[in-house]
């Protein structure tokens, strides 16, 4: 008679699951953190998502600045489209001074305290082993 039990015990290289491959972005990281030795994924990810955050926050004063030509150059005169397009201008103008205002409160933090400026900017993490090249 055949024992049952070690048939259903799985044994460590088992997966209920299967083999599951990363997709191709995610299997970008995980070679650029396999090169740099050290777990960065995360980091990297991150670092991307900021960058686009602030591409499209770009992008929208951008937007906001035609809209409000748009709307000046079709006002005929118009008082609260004057105002419109005055607070359309002023606030993109401020969101566009915060998104550059913190790259550059970030560069001279990095410089005062550790003596780099692309310190908090483009960290670098390092294992055991030392700092990826």
């Amino acid at each position: 008679m055949m024992p049952i039990l070690p048939a259903l015990v799985a044994t460590a290289d088992d997966s209920i699951f299967g083999k599951i491959s990363p997709p191709p972005g995610v299997a970008d990281y995980d070679a650029q953190a396999a090169i740099a030795g050290v777990d960065i994924g995360l980091i990297l990810f991150l670092s991307n998502l900021i960058r686009l955050i602030t591409i499209v926050g770009g992008l929208f004063v951008m937007v906001n600045m035609i809209y409000a030509g748009w709307i000046y150059l079709s006002s005929s005169g118009d008082k609260g489209a004057h105002e419109k397009v005055v607070n359309t201008v002023t606030f993109s103008v401020i969101g566009l001074a915060i998104i550059v205002g913190s790259y550059a409160i970030a560069g001279v933090v990095g410089m005062i305290f550790f003596g780099d400026a692309t310190f908090i900017l483009s960290p670098k993490i390092c294992g055991p082993e030392g700092c990826p090249a």
